[in-house]
């Protein structure tokens, strides 16, 4: 190889990292900066107080912690079946997902306050009509009472498990020029035998029974077609 033929070899593979930063950078401004909006937003309505055997009522957190969520629309909801298992359901809208930034999380939420994670397991919740949907179970415990979590991420490319995988699907949605507006469902059961098995399989019977309260309640339901 002669040396001219070196050296342009050796500017190809110095301009490489450069053109990877520069396309980085404009992704990053792209997706910082752009926005498609929701033709519509949540309607927390359609989840009903009362349905099969459960009884509920609205409920409300400090007012510190809406301004760490920064959620834009939520519903907090106590409701308990007729054994007197409680069940707490919380969920979150937000309009968009901000570039850099991450809907919060129970991994991170939980600890500070004051909440051991014993075991986080996934979880394939079975819904009609033969599907499923991927999800997370938490083992959590306070000061001796143990509880079973669910808890998972719905967006315009369907349910999301994971915190990374959500990160990745704004970037999709983004670059797809879809709204990148997402919920997040969360779940948590005490059960009256206190056993952590009864509490899975109450919380996997309630999400059965609201499934398409759910599903109606965010803007999601053909979103992904």
């Amino acid at each position: 190889m002669s040396k001219a033929d070196s050296h342009s070899r050796n500017l190809r593979i110095s301009w490489a990292p450069l053109a990877l930063i520069l396309v980085g950078g404009v992704l990053g401004l792209f997706l910082r900066y752009y926005e498609v909006k929701a033709s519509r937003g949540p309607e927390f309505e359609a989840i009903p107080l009362e349905f099969s055997d459960y009884i509920g009522d609205e409920r409300r957190f400090s007012e510190s912690t809406y301004d760490i969520l920064q959620a834009d629309t939520t519903t907090l909801r106590r409701y308990q079946d007729k054994a007197g298992n409680v069940y707490w359901l919380f969920v979150a809208y937000f309009k968009e997902q901000k570039y850099g930034s991450q809907i919060h999380s129970p991994r991170q939420c939980l600890p500070g306050g004051g909440w051991r994670i014993d075991s986080i397991d996934p979880y394939s919740l079975a819904l009609s009509a033969g599907l499923t949907q991927p999800i997370n179970v938490l083992t959590i415990e306070r000061q001796k009472a143990r509880q079973i979590m669910f808890y998972w991420f719905e967006t315009r490319s369907g349910s999301i498990r994971g915190e990374f995988a959500l990160k990745f699907d704004l970037v999709k949605n983004a670059l797809m020029f879809r709204p990148t507006d997402a919920g997040f469902v969360r779940l948590t059961v005490q059960s009256s035998d206190g056993r952590t098995e009864t509490a899975k399989e109450l919380g996997a019977r309630f999400l059965q029974n609201l499934e398409s309260s759910l599903k109606n309640a965010l803007p999601f339901a053909t979103a992904s077609s």
